[in-house]
C-alpha cells in the first residue's frame, strides 16, 4: 500500500510538471516561436520658440527614423532635431526587428519663427558701439537716410560712418533698416585718419570720367584726440555705397601751426545744395583760442577735380543763448528755406571746456535771414526759436548731455514743410 501511495503521488507531481511546462510553451517569453513582436508607441513631438524639436525617448527603441519636409528619411540616435522656419518634422521609433517593429510616424509638427519685433522711430546703437553726430534727410517719397558717426568694433574708438535707410510702416512710423559702413577712417599718415562727423546732400557731381549723386562733406583729424579738425568731401553713387573720396587734402583746411594744434578747428560741416544741382555750401563751426564761430565755405563742385571755393565768417551775433562770457556758435547745422529765403539752424548751447560735463546741456533752434550772410550791416542777426533740455531722461543719474542736434531736411538740405523736427544726441554717464 506504501509504494502504491508513492507511485501514485509521483505521477501526480509529473502531471503537474508537464502541465506547467505546456503552459510555458504556450504563453511563454521573447524566446517562444509563437509570440507576436511589439508595435513601439509613436514620438510625441514638440517645437519651442527657437525651432528646436524634441521627442519622447521611447522604451526599447534601437533609433529613430525621421523627415524633413519632403527630403529623404533619415537615421538618428538623437531625440532633437533644429529646424529652420517654415520646415516640418515627423519621427517614428526605429525596432529591432525581431522582438520591437517600427512605431507609426508621429503627428507632423511644423515650425513657424517668430516674427521680428518692429522697431520704430531712431534706431539705438549695438552694444559696445555708439551713434553720434547725425544728420537725417528725407526724399521725395518719405524714405529717410540717417548719416551718423559710429565705431567698427565694440568698445574702441575707430570711427566711421554709417547709412541707414528708414522706411515708413503703415502707423505713419519709420522703420530703420540694416546698417551699412560708408566710409573708415585713412591711412595712419593721412589728415582724415581720425572720422568725426559728416554731413549729406544730394547733386549732380563728376569725377574724371564717373558722375555721382551723393556727396558727403566729413570733419577729421590727424590724431586721436579730435583736435585741429579739417573738412574733406566724399561722393558715391548711391546713398548707402561706399564712399570715395575727393582728393588727399580738406577742402576746408586748418593751419593748426599759427592758430593752435589744441583747438578743435574746423568741425560740424553742414552741407545745403542751394541750387540743387552743383552749387553747395558748407557751414561749418571754426573753433581757435576765441571761441567757437559760424563760418560757410562756397562752391560749384559739378568737376570735383577742379574746385574752387571761397571761405566766409558768417554772423555770429543775435539773441542767443550761450554759457560762455561771449556768444558762441558751436556744432551747428543748418536748413535752407528757398521761398522765404531763410537759414534754420539748430547749435549746442555752449559750456565752457572748462566746465563739467564739457559736452552742451541744451541745444538753441535759430533763425536768420538770407540776406545777412552777404553784407557787413549788421541787422537782428540769428534769431532765437527757443532751446531745449532733455526733460525726458532720467535726472537722478550724474550727468545729463543734449548736444549734436540736426535738423530733418530734405536731401537737398532745404527745409521740409511744417514743424521743425530735431534729432539730437543723449549722453548720461560720466
Amino acid at each position: 500500500m506504501k509504494k502504491f501511495i508513492s507511485l501514485l503521488t509521483a505521477l501526480v507531481l509529473v502531471s503537474v510538471m508537464m502541465i506547467t511546462v505546456a503552459s510555458c510553451k504556450k504563453n511563454g517569453g521573447k524566446d517562444s516561436e509563437t509570440t507576436e513582436p511589439e508595435t513601439l508607441a509613436a514620438p510625441t513631438l514638440t517645437v519651442n520658440e527657437e525651432g528646436l524639436a524634441t521627442w519622447t525617448a521611447i522604451e526599447n527603441a534601437a533609433s529613430y527614423q525621421y523627415q524633413i519636409d519632403e527630403e529623404t528619411e533619415m537615421l538618428t540616435l538623437k531625440t532633437s532635431l533644429q529646424l529652420a522656419d517654415g520646415q516640418f518634422l515627423k519621427v517614428k521609433a526605429i525596432g529591432d526587428g525581431e522582438n520591437y517593429l517600427d512605431s507609426a510616424y508621429s503627428e507632423t509638427v511644423t515650425y513657424t519663427a517668430a516674427a521680428p519685433e518692429v522697431v520704430t522711430g531712431i534706431p539705438a546703437p549695438a552694444e559696445g558701439h555708439y551713434m553720434r553726430d547725425a544728420d537725417l534727410i528725407q526724399g521725395e517719397n518719405g524714405t529717410r537716410y540717417l548719416l551718423y558717426t559710429t565705431n567698427v568694433t565694440a568698445g574702441e574708438d575707430d570711427n566711421a560712418f554709417a547709412v541707414m535707410t528708414g522706411e515708413l510702416n503703415e502707423e505713419g512710423e519709420y522703420v530703420y533698416g540694416e546698417q551699412k559702413l560708408v566710409l573708415t577712417g585713412g591711412a595712419d599718415e593721412a589728415w582724415d585718419k581720425n572720422l568725426l562727423s559728416a554731413t549729406l546732400v544730394y547733386g549732380q557731381f563728376a569725377m574724371g570720367e564717373e558722375t555721382y549723386n551723393w556727396l558727403i562733406a566729413y570733419a577729421a583729424c590727424d590724431n586721436n584726440n579730435g583736435l585741429a579738425s579739417q573738412i574733406g568731401l566724399a561722393v558715391s553713387k548711391t546713398v548707402d555705397g561706399a564712399y570715395e573720396r575727393v582728393g588727399t587734402t580738406p577742402v576746408i583746411a586748418y593751419n593748426a601751426e599759427i592758430y593752435g594744434a589744441n583747438m578743435a578747428g574746423c568741425y560740424a560741416p553742414s552741407a545745403i545744395n542751394y541750387d540743387k544741382a552743383s552749387g553747395i555750401r558748407i557751414f561749418y563751426t571754426y573753433a581757435d583760442k576765441y571761441g567757437h564761430f559760424n563760418f560757410f565755405w562756397d562752391a560749384n563742385l559739378a568737376d570735383l577735380e577742379n574746385i574752387e571755393g571761397e571761405s566766409a565768417m558768417g554772423v555770429n551775433a543775435g539773441n542767443l543763448h550761450s554759457g560762455d562770457a561771449s556768444l558762441m556758435f558751436p556744432n551747428s547745422d543748418m536748413a535752407y528755406d528757398a521761398e522765404n529765403n531763410v537759414f534754420f539752424a539748430v547749435k549746442d548751447y555752449s559750456p565752457s571746456a572748462a566746465t563739467a560735463p564739457s559736452f552742451a546741456t541744451e541745444f538753441e533752434v535759430c533763425y536768420i535771414a538770407e540776406d545777412e550772410l552777404y553784407t557787413t550791416d549788421l541787422g537782428l542777426g540769428w534769431v532765437s526759436l527757443g532751446y531745449f533740455d532733455t526733460i525726458d531722461l532720467d535726472l537722478s543719474i550724474e550727468y545729463e548731455r543734449a548736444y549734436s542736434a540736426c535738423i530733418v531736411s530734405d536731401v537737398y538740405g532745404h527745409a521740409l514743410e511744417g514743424d521743425i523736427e530735431i534729432v539730437y544726441n543723449t549722453c548720461m554717464t560720466k
